[in-house]
């Protein structure tokens, strides 16, 4: 698989490379076999990380996911209920831009509504009146994915199955069913926020990552154990 998927890691991980590079730039990679690199040295070849970048703070991310295109009326308010709920506003806009375009009258063939694509029974559970109100749809919608998604243990792609398939979908086939609508479903959303579905079902839950410096004097940090690292080998759980 060619596409460089974006890793978003934790502020603690870069604060930790920050503490040993003075606030230098740090670049975050992942090639094509999964593995994930983080350094503050430009030493990888562009034909291997083929990207946009995007600046965060001192952070660059190296990603190969194309920047989603938000109404701006509803990006306001998508940051708005991403703060309000605690829900990631990258998960937000992924499955707005999935389910419907920010189309707020879209209807599906199976009757559901909106830029959220509430079905009646959803809509009804989170007090919608109108579900073609972008506000109702949108403030519904994101309150249903952090239902899902504490009820389903913080697992992306069970969240996201139950979100297109229903519960009980889910819960028959206990994961993610064998539909292919859903599937599809779940790997666009995942694509959008720059995530892989099939990498995401075969890394394990709880990855060692390890900072280390190279005979060079290059700070690194990598998920997988340095062969050549000098000195003493930090290891995150």
């Amino acid at each position: 698989m060619r596409r460089i998927i974006v890793f978003v890691l934790g502020l603690w991980l870069a604060a930790a490379l920050l503490t040993e590079t003075a606030m230098a730039e740090i670049l975050v990679y992942q090639d094509k076999e999964g593995k994930i690199t983080i350094t503050n040295e430009r030493n990888h070849s562009s034909k291997q990380y083929r990207g946009r970048k995007r600046k965060s703070g001192t952070t660059i991310y190296i990603s190969s996911t194309k920047t989603s295109k938000v109404p701006r009326k509803y990006l306001v308010k998508i940051r708005k209920l991403a703060q309000k709920y605690g829900v990631k506003e990258s998960l937000i806009i992924a499955v707005a831009k999935a389910e419907s375009g920010f189309n707020p009258f879209a209807v599906s063939k199976k009757g559901a509504v909106g830029i959220m694509q509430l079905m009646v029974d959803t809509a009804r559970k989170y007090g919608v009146v109108n579900r073609y109100n972008a506000d109702q749809n949108l403030d519904a919608g994101v309150r249903h994915l952090k239902y899902l998604y504490k009820k389903y243990s913080h697992n992306l792609p069970l969240t996201l199955a139950a979100y297109n398939a229903g519960e009980d979908a889910v819960k028959k086939y206990r994961g993610v069913p064998p539909y292919k609508e859903t599937r599809t479903f779940i790997k666009r959303v995942m694509a959008y926020m720059g995530m892989s579905y099939s990498h995401y079902l075969y890394t394990k839950p709880k990855t060692k990552i390890y900072q280390y410096r190279t005979p060079d004097g290059k700070i690194m940090i990598t998920d997988t154990y340095p062969a050549n690292a000098v000195g003493e080998v930090t290891v995150f759980e």
